[in-house]
């Protein structure tokens, strides 16, 4: 996946360009970089609507290159170092979207499968517990 980053770019597109190749993974971004391992806060969470330009210091356009081999830190990492952008992946677990701290070091193709496989065993619980209970 590519990933065009230039001053016009909102923190919305970069994301929404994300989660078509990982639909099950999500980015936000934030107003300070985070540790590996480390949580971001959500008071340093940073609107989508923001604007490239807006939010970053450092004015350099270009392409992110994101393979399914890389790791969740590297990607943050790239994100961090090349274009100024402190972000985290997030990974849906039940019905929140949660970082994926503990996960920094498996691939993005790991964690979106790890988070498929979360949000199928939670559809698949909802569905017996209703049909359970006469739902359908």
């Amino acid at each position: 996946m590519h990933i065009h980053i230039h001053d016009q770019t909102t923190l919305r597109e970069i994301q929404e360009v994300f989660s078509t190749f990982y639909p099950h993974l999500r980015l936000r971004f934030y107003q300070h970089p985070h540790k590996a391992f480390e949580l971001s806060s959500e008071r340093q969470r940073l609107s989508e609507d923001l604007t490239i330009a807006e939010c970053r210091h450092t004015h350099i356009d270009g392409i992110l290159d994101i393979m399914p081999d890389q790791r969740v830190a590297q990607v943050e990492d790239e994100l961090l170092k090349k274009f100024g952008l402190s972000a985290q992946v997030l990974k849906k677990e039940k019905s929140e979207w949660v970082q994926t701290i503990g996960l920094d070091s498996y691939s993005l193709k790991e964690v979106n499968e790890f988070s498929k496989n979360d949000s199928d065993e939670y559809l698949i619980r909802d569905y017996d517990a209703g049909f359970e209970g006469g739902v359908f």
